[in-house]
């Protein structure tokens, strides 16, 4: 039944659709910038909650990536997004209000690699690409 559900969603994956899912990955990634560098409202924040909130968000950075650059290889944009966690942490170093976190950009890491490792083969399926590293050129 869910292999139904899935299969119903993948027109929305084809990839004459690439320019919108690119402009998804980059609305989120100009979002995800925005809030990882102004201010906080409170100060007491829950380190559980601010985890949660990263793993959360590389998963779904991880999502936009593949179904934008299926022609990619998957580590190819797995490297960028780390870097881009990367670029936060160190932007976030130099505001007096944030602070530096190796915690958060191993929870960014993690992120990415449990979309690899449990996302990626599913979504290949529908996108009717391989589930090793590459996608097949269109």
């Amino acid at each position: 039944m869910s292999t139904n559900i899935l299969l119903s969603f993948k027109p929305l994956f084809d990839s004459k659709w690439s320019i919108y899912h690119r402009l998804m990955l980059w609305t989120a990634i100009s979002a995800i910038f925005y809030l990882a560098t102004t201010s906080v409202d409170h100060t007491v924040q829950s380190t559980f909650n601010d985890k949660f909130n990263h793993l959360i968000a590389f998963g779904i950075l991880s999502f936009l990536c593949h179904i934008a650059f299926q022609t990619h290889q998957s580590i190819k944009w797995a490297f960028a997004l780390f870097g881009y966690g990367l670029l936060i942490e160190l932007v976030q170093y130099f505001l007096p209000y944030r602070e530096f976190s190796l915690l958060d950009l191993a929870t960014d890491l993690l992120g990415i690699v449990l979309y690899l490792i449990i996302f990626h083969p599913i979504f290949n399926t529908l996108l009717d690409l391989p589930s090793v590293y590459y996608a097949k050129k269109p």
